[in-house]
């Protein structure tokens, strides 16, 4: 009985001792697990900052790249509402630009009309002047000749004036001279009556004149 209660005994604490190293095996593996377990979920959380990290980096990153655009879309807007200024300028002034080439034209047609107009005119005052100096020429020429017809004139009239003069003196003469032949008293009177008398009060004086005045 004894024995086999020892025995019993032995075969319990066997049991006890094979559990215990049982329990601490599992213990150790639990344990073990465990460890490990906490390593991958310490390397999980450290994979889950740096995660995080990366993704506060990132979302740093877009909003930085939102606001980017937003500064994108109103510098676009602006150069828009910039464009659509300087395009209704252009506008203006392309037709401005039209207007004053139609101007342009305009004003060159005038020119060239008044171009052909000034050589007209001038080729008209070419003739003018051509023709003032043919009649200026005819004109010097006829005062010439108009001053030699008066020149002329002047001593033909002084010519006949002296041949009217000598004819006067030679008829008073030959009157004189019948006179003097004549009877009496009478005779001599006749005679100073024309040697005196009949004479014209300018006669003397032209004779005189006519005789000192060139003959031409």
């Amino acid at each position: 009985m004894l024995e086999n209660e020892q025995r019993l005994c032995l075969d319990l604490q066997e049991s006890q001792d094979q559990a215990t190293d049982e329990y601490a095996r599992a213990l150790g593996d639990a344990q073990t697990r465990l460890a490990q377990k906490e390593a991958e979920l310490r390397k999980a959380a450290e994979n889950q900052a740096s995660e995080a990290e990366q993704l506060q980096c990132r979302v740093e990153q877009v909003e930085s790249i939102l606001t980017e655009n937003d500064a994108l879309r109103t510098n676009l807007a602006v150069l828009e509402r910039i464009q659509t200024v300087k395009t209704q300028e252009m506008n203006v002034l392309r037709d401005q630009t039209m207007a004053l080439n139609m101007e342009l034209q305009q004003r060159q047609t005038e020119q060239e009309k008044l171009l052909a107009q000034r050589d007209d005119v001038s080729s008209q005052l070419q003739e003018v002047n051509r023709a003032n100096s043919r009649l200026l020429e005819q004109l010097t020429e006829l005062g010439q000749e108009k001053d030699k017809l008066q020149q002329e004139l002047e001593e033909t009239r002084k010519t006949a004036e002296k041949s009217a003069l000598e004819h006067q003196e030679q008829l008073i003469i030959r009157c004189g001279q019948k006179n003097l032949t004549g009877p009496g008293e009478g005779g001599s009177m006749w005679r100073g009556q024309h040697t005196k008398g009949p004479v014209s009060p300018g006669w003397a004086y032209e004779r005189t004149r006519l005789k000192k005045a060139p003959s031409g």
